[in-house]
Formats: structure tokens, sequence, C-alpha cells
């Protein structure tokens, strides 16, 4: 049905098929009160009326006004005595008159341009009103402030640590450290990496579990002067051999316990150095370096960190932050965004997550305390971070997250502040944060991780917007023609500014591709986020999705084409795509193969070995194999013709029991699985960490038993 209505439209448009026979095809549903075709039209009126005579009659044209739009806009044009007068009749229902007033306004600009210069291409004619591209520029950007000075992370910190050196800086609920103390530590480090050769321009990677240890190792490296790559040690260690043979860091610190998972080590030629069992560590000094210490003078345009990011070419590619980029935000949102609720902040998520960074420097520049959770398993962090006593002043979420707190055991915490950042809001986000954060400000923060952070942010109550921007930013809506889309014309997102990244570590072609030269400024560079935007008429920013295939899932960024370029390097896969099933909650990534001539697949297997390849939130839910993947009438992938996913179970072990069968009518339901065996495993099923929240819930309610999330993740199958 679908490739016969692409096809009947094309042969529409090229004039092959009658109008009346396209509206048969395409049979649109009808709506009362509403013409299901279109919503739009253009009715000009050319040459003289008509006129009606007859023998004993006079006879002349009645106007009749009928209160109720036909379209939701209809334009309708006139010819009078060699001129045209022009009418727009609007649906109130969906425009005030100030509105209908402003398109009118466009349309007139428009046609004004094409009068006074008639051969100028159609797309050059502006829809701006007078005065409306300096309002969109200017009036919309960022205020202008100076940069913090020192404008380095290490400068900022030390400035803070002589402030308040007997302030806790760090606690993980059973050891504690002070400014002074965290001051000494780091620097130590520092002089370790410095007699090393670390310094400016140079990478030391760090492989830590969230700990004192690890935040002390990452000002020990930005004391040096070099950039720090985290490393999460739970990834595949085919993907830590490509960050350590991609970034080439001079030095990887790291524990005793963790040194063994990083096999890649010998070909990056890099220097191991386990923190916790170093003698040079122990015999450096504890006073900061200075610029004359150090290989080379400290600049604030040296790289400060990497962060890799999932890559449409099918790697892996690193964002490289310079220092006057993250100390500008972190002076930004500790100053004028938290301000005294920056006090604390929980450091609960993974260090190459950039929302951790806000919860890692903004305290520590600002004087206050970071509360470390190390459970690594999302719910039972969160879990902590709301038992905290005392509560914190500021946490940073996901909307993952928020939707986490519901039917966990969740208890209303004090919070001052929650941030939200890596996914979109909706309203059912803030229903719930009223409910278990009640006092919170919350506040909606934007900002790809090639834009440092965070670059738009707003307080937001009723409404879902992504704020404006940030001090010294710039933010643009752009079309395809680089133009400036009006307020409430959705276009692509550019971001200009102090907060734009150096570029893709040894990747200066992509880098060119991504950040392009900005019309509008003198020499400024754009970033290219690929997500779609509107301004509102008070010049807040409201978000549209994406403008290509990269996609958001509970907070990561992912690119499906590295997922695809992965099923393709197996030899029994010939073709591959992947896309997102479900949305919020339920959102999960399905992986379509194409078997290759001459071999079999299994799925299970094929899952194993990409679990062994890419991270955990990387690999894909559920996999389908296919005889051909579906394309469109010009020969392109249609995503929206694969199929659904048919649940890979195990070999079927039926339930025993009353509570076994229970508990599989349970795991079914929440998987959409037409069956579920004892033996099935639950997150092989599509089961994710969002619904063994659910699952946790419903075993409680139904069976009564006292489960847990964590017991989920430890024994997910049934048996």
């Amino acid at each position: 049905v679908a490739r016969s209505r692409e096809v009947c439209l094309d042969a529409y448009m090229n004039q092959d098929v009658p109008f009346e026979r396209l509206v048969e095809v395409l049979d649109p549903p009808r709506v009362l009160g509403r013409q299901p075709l279109f919503q739009t039209m253009l009715v000009l009126n050319s040459g003289a009326e008509g006129s009606f005579a007859a023998p004993g009659l006079k006879t002349q044209p009645l106007s009749v006004s009928v209160p109720t739009a036909k379209f939701d806009l209809c334009f309708t044009f006139t010819e009078e005595d060699g001129a045209w007068r022009g009418e727009l009749e609007y649906s109130a229902e969906l425009f005030d008159r100030a509105s209908a007033e402003g398109l009118a306004a466009r349309l007139i600009g428009v046609l004004e341009q094409g009068v006074a210069d008639p051969d100028q291409p159609l797309p050059k004619l502006s829809v701006l009103l007078p005065g409306e591209a300096s309002r969109l520029t200017e009036d919309f950007a960022g205020p202008r402030r100076s940069l913090p000075e020192p404008a380095t992370l290490p400068g900022l910190f030390e400035a803070q640590a002589a402030r308040t050196p007997k302030a806790i800086a760090l606690t993980d609920g059973e050891r504690s450290l002070d400014y002074a103390g965290l001051e000494a530590a780091a620097n130590r480090i520092a002089w370790r990496l410095i007699g090393l050769g670390a310094g400016p321009e140079t990478v030391v990677a760090l492989a830590f579990d969230r700990s004192i240890e690890m935040v002390t190792a990452v000002l020990g490296v930005l004391k040096a002067g070099a950039a720090y790559l985290p490393l999460d040690p739970d990834l595949p260690a085919e993907r830590l051999d490509f960050l350590l043979s991609d970034a080439r860091p001079q030095a990887v610190l790291t524990t005793r316990v963790l040194a063994d998972r990083l096999t890649g080590l010998a070909e990056a030629d890099a220097t191991l150095i386990a923190i916790d069992d170093d003698a040079g560590l122990d015999a450096a000094p504890d006073h900061a370096p200075m610029d004359a210490d150090r290989v080379a003078p400290l600049d604030p345009r040296h790289p400060a960190y990497l962060i890799y990011t999932s890559g449409s070419t099918g790697q892996p590619k690193a964002v490289c932050i310079e220092h006057r980029s993250i100390t500008h935000y972190v002076d930004h949102v500790g100053c004028d965004v938290l301000g005294a609720d920056a006090v604390s902040m929980p450091l609960f998520t993974a260090a190459g997550f950039d929302l951790t960074l806000t919860s890692l420097f903004v305290p520590l520049c600002h004087g206050g305390r970071i509360d470390i959770v190390a459970e690594p398993r999302p719910e039972a962090a969160l879990a902590a971070v709301f038992a905290l006593d005392p509560p914190s002043g500021t946490i940073k979420l996901t909307p993952s997250h928020v939707a986490l707190l519901e039917g966990n055991g969740f208890s209303p915490a004090p919070i001052g502040v929650v941030m939200l950042g890596g996914e979109a809001v909706t309203l059912e986000h803030l229903a719930i944060l009223r409910t278990y954060c009640p006092q919170a400000r919350i506040i909606n923060e934007y900002g790809p991780t090639e834009t440092t952070i965070g670059v738009i942010a707003g307080e937001i109550n009723d409404e879902i917007t992504i704020g404006s921007p940030y001090a010294n930013t710039g933010v643009y809506i752009l079309d395809s023609g680089l133009d400036l889309c009006p307020p409430g014309v959705v276009g692509e997102l550019y971001v200009s500014g102090a907060g734009l990244a150096r570029g893709y570590h040894g990747r200066p072609g992509l880098t060119a591709s991504r950040f392009v030269a900005s019309p509008f400024g003198d020499g400024e560079r754009l970033y290219r986020t690929g997500d779609r935007g509107a301004w509102r008429s008070d010049g807040q920013l409201v978000y549209h999705g994406r403008a290509d295939n990269q996609v958001k899932l509970r907070g990561f960024r992912i690119e499906p084409a590295e997922i695809e370029a992965a099923l393709l390097d197996q030899p029994e896969v010939a073709q591959a795509a992947v896309v997102v099933r479900g949305t919020d909650a339920d959102a999960r990534l399905v992986g379509y193969v194409v078997v290759a001539p001459g071999t079999d697949i299994d799925v299970t297997v094929l899952r194993t070995r990409l679990a062994g390849r890419l991270p955990g939130y990387m690999v894909p839910a559920a996999l389908v194999a296919l005889d051909r993947l579906p394309l469109t009438v010009n020969g392109k992938l249609d995503r929206t013709a694969l199929p659904e996913p048919a649940v890979v179970v195990a070999a079927h072990v039926a339930p025993a029991t009353p509570d076994e069968v229970t508990l599989c009518a349970i795991v079914a339901e929440l998987v959409g699985a037409p069956r579920v065996g004892m033996e099935d495993n639950f997150f092989h099923l599509g089961g994710h960490s969002l619904l063994a929240v659910r699952l946790v819930a419903r075993l409680r309610e139904r069976l009564d038993r006292d489960v847990s999330v964590r017991m989920v993740f430890e024994h997910p199958v049934l048996q």
C-alpha cells in the first residue's frame, strides 16, 4: 500500500494521474470539521467578475461573510482594475490576530522583493520582517561578559583551595578530603606526570571507578597541563584498545585492581601508573607546579579533556575541549545559574559523560562539596543520592533518571535545583519531579559535547523549552541555505561563542564538516548541532528533535551508523540497519541484518559478539534477520518499513508453579513477547534498566516479593 501511494503521488506530480485518483489511493482518514488533504489554500481570482442581467431585474454583487474558517489559512488574491487585492482568512483556534497579521506582512515583503528584482531566485527572497535579522542574531544571543580569571581549571581550583583550605571538598560516605588535602594529592600526581614529559598538548588517560582517587587524578592531570581522557574500566576490551590507540596518551593513571583490564596499553606506548602503588608519587612535591615547572606554559587555549562520542563514520571520535571553554562554563553556571545551590552536588554518573563534568568542576571551583556515589547501577546510585544526609543543593539528571523515581521506593528530597540534560524533557518528567523534588527549581539545559556541556538553559514550569543562550553564546536557527528562520519556524540549530570545542582530536576533515564559517560574525565558527529547533517570540528556544539519524537513548548520544559498522564487520552479515523502537522509557535499539550468501546467522551469538565490542548502551536489545532490507522507490533504505522485532527467546522451559506463571506473564507483558519461559534472560528479551524498575514494582504488587533492581541485574535469567 505504501509503495502504491508513493508511485501514485509521483505520477500525479508528473500530471499522469487525475487529482480524484490521487485522493482515492491516498484515502486519508476523515476528521469531522477538518480537511484531511491540506490545510493551506491559495486562491487567485483573475479577470473581470461575472455579471448577471435579465429583463426587469436590477442586480448587484453581494459579499457574504462566513464566520467559520474552512482551512487553517486561506490566501485569496483578486484582480481589480489591473491591481491585486489580497485577503487572509485564518482559523482562530490556531492563530491569533497578531500572528495572522505577521504572516500577511511577511508575504507582502516577499512580493515586494520579487517585484523589485524579478530575476532573483526564490530562495534569495527573505521572509524576515524589517529589523528581525538583528533581533535574531543580537537580541536573542547570550549577554556579553568577561571570561573568568584565571581561565584555566587548575587556576580556578587553586584559587578556591587557597580561600577555603579546611572546607570539605570530597566525601564518599566513609572518607573525606578537604581542599588543602585534595590540592596536595593532585600536586603530587602533577609532578609525577611532568617528570614523564606530560604537559600541554599531550593526553593522559584515566581508568577509575568513581572515587576520591578519580577526582584527584583528574586535577593532577590538569595541573600538569595535559588533557585528561576518561576511560570506563567496564568497556569491552576492544573498545578500550581503540581509545588508547587513537588518543595515544602519554600515560595512563589507574589502580592496581583495574590495571589488568588495559590490554591495549603496550600498543599505545603509554606509561602505566597505579596511583595506589607508585613510589614516585610518594616522593613527589605537594606544592603546585608553575608554568616554569611544566614542559611548556599552560595557556587557556590548550586542551583540558577529550571525550569520545559515537561516530557516524563507524568509529567513535574524540571531542577536544579547551580550558577557556570549560572555565567559561564552570564560572557561568556556578555564578549565574546555580548560585548558592552550587555548594554541593552528587557525583554518580560515568566520568566520560558530559553530565558528570558539571557535578565535578562546578562545586570544586566554587567552594562546594562533591558527594561521590560509587554504586554502578543507575537506579541504585540514584537511590543513594536521594538518601544523602545532608541533601545535595543541586543534582543533575537525564530525563531517563527521572523515570526511575517512580515505583522504586524513593522518598521526596529537599533538593534545591534539578538540572536536566542529555535528552528531551516532557511534561510527564516535570510531574514526577514535582512529586519527588517539590522544593526544586527545575532547569532544562541543552548542549552537545562539542559546545562544552551546556550552552542554553532555562527554568521550566508548565511549558517545555530549552531556554535562552548562556553568556557569550550565539544560537542560530537556520534553513538549508544557512538563512535565518523567523520565530516559530523550525530549522537546524547552530551554536557559536565561548563554548565551542577546538574540534575532533586528530580528525581535521570531520572537524571542518561540523565546525563551519559563520555568515553572521567576523571570522567566527558555527557548530552544526544536527538538532532542530525554533525561536519563540520571547527569545526562548523550543527543541524539535534531530535532523539526522543520531539518537539520544537514556542520556547517551548514539550514531546508529557505528553499530551498523560493527554488524557489517561480522562475516555472516551482508547488510545492516539499526533503528530505535518505542519512545521515552520504552525506547530500545533494534538491529536488522541480511544474511551473507552461504552463511547462517545465530542472532544470540551475534549479539554476544557485539557486547564484546561496543558499550552496553549501544548493543541492540533485539536483532532481526531479514532476507532483504526494504527500500523506497528511490532505492534508499525505508526505515519505516522495517518490521517490528520478534522477541528472541531461549529454548522454552514452561513455568511449573503459580508464582512462575505469574512471573513469566509479567515479563512477557513488559517486553512484548508472546510467551516467556524460565530459561529466558530478561535483558536478552529486550529488557533494560527502566523496564527492570517496572518489573520489580509489579513483582512486589502481584507476588508480594521483596525483590530489588539489583537482583534483576545479578540474576537476569528467570529461573
